[in-house]
């Protein structure tokens, strides 16, 4: 086993509590523990025929402590018949249970902690199985959001959706201006669509989203819509679908959205909107698997052929997935 001295630096881990509702904090930190304490724990018996009575060997080179059982001499170490049997690089394992409670993808882990994308993959399968043995409540609300069977996000990051969505919604409802020109409060709104207006007293036009990101962008009647299916972790294929928009549009509003949530301070809903989408592929893969059948989405129903070459996108075929 690798010394301290060899081992990364994981003060850069990302902070899992983010994601994770105030009431599963004490479970994660505990969860993370048991992944670092797992491979110094000593054995309690012989996982072959469970006699409690063995001897510790003196052997070298190995990784970790290796032990023979007094009634049926097999020997075995801390991690034999457990679901981390066989696994290396055992210092990683609290690191990445921390990337994985932060739903981090996979690439993004592999990336980060310097190991292959394959490792990652692996090591989901045990980690999971550890925490549904150890820690049931902490696991059944996070294989929910990992598997998007469930997309309720927690209290606090609800709140920011919500804060988020009622201002775009503000934004674009409004009836009342002020004129940038001569400060006469008396504007009259001008588009049904954008919040344009048109001062009474010295004629001068002016609109809420000039020099904001929403400047010069389209199809404001999308816009909730979209911010919605962002917040719940959509592909830019999804919000095709949604909009009726082509992919290029998308990917710009996605951006442009994103980096509205930067502006204005909700980066715990960003990191939730990462893992949510991070996770979409499979459920598309799931769905496909399981006979469902996806729309092809090739550009925008808005062109001036749209009637002839795209369908109207689907409703969605089962409760909180959009596909």
């Amino acid at each position: 086993m690798k010394n301290s001295s060899s081992m990364p630096d994981t003060r850069a881990a990302p902070d899992y509590h983010r994601c994770l509702p105030v009431e599963f904090h004490s479970q994660a930190d505990a969860f993370i523990r048991y992944l670092h304490e797992l491979p110094n724990k000593s054995p309690v018996e012989c996982p072959a025929c469970g006699h409690p009575r063995f001897r510790l060997e003196a052997s070298q080179n190995l990784r970790l402590p290796f032990y023979r059982c007094a009634a049926c001499n097999k020997g075995f170490n801390c991690l034999s018949k457990t679901t981390f049997s066989g696994y290396g690089l055992i210092y990683l394992w609290s690191a990445y249970g921390q990337y994985l409670l932060a739903g981090w993808p996979m690439s993004a882990i592999a990336k980060s902690m310097g190991i292959s994308p394959s490792t990652t993959w692996r090591w989901i399968k045990p980690c999971r199985a550890v925490m549904a043995k150890e820690f049931p409540a902490l696991y059944h609300w996070w294989s929910a959001r990992q598997d998007r069977t469930n997309l309720e996000p927690p209290a606090h990051i609800a709140a920011q959706a919500q804060a988020f969505l009622i201002g775009l919604e503000q934004l674009l409802t409004t009836q009342q201006a002020v004129c940038s020109k001569c400060d006469s409060p008396h504007m009259q709104r001008i588009d049904a669509r954008r919040p344009d207006f048109r001062c009474a007293a010295c004629w001068s036009t002016v609109s809420l989203l000039h020099g904001t990101l929403l400047s010069r962008l389209g199809h404001p009647e999308h816009w909730l819509g979209f911010a919605q299916g962002l917040i719940n972790g959509e592909s830019v294929v999804d919000q095709q679908r949604r909009t009726g928009l082509c992919g290029p549009s998308c990917r710009r509003w996605q951006i442009r959205f994103t980096r509205m949530l930067e502006q204005q301070g909700y980066a715990d809903l960003i990191q939730w909107i990462t893992w949510l989408r991070s996770r979409r592929v499979k459920e598309v893969s799931d769905f496909v698997r399981n006979g469902g059948q996806l729309e092809a989405v090739a550009g925008s129903r808005y062109s001036v052929d749209s009637n002839r070459r795209f369908a109207v996108p689907p409703k969605n075929s089962r409760k909180g997935v959009s596909v």
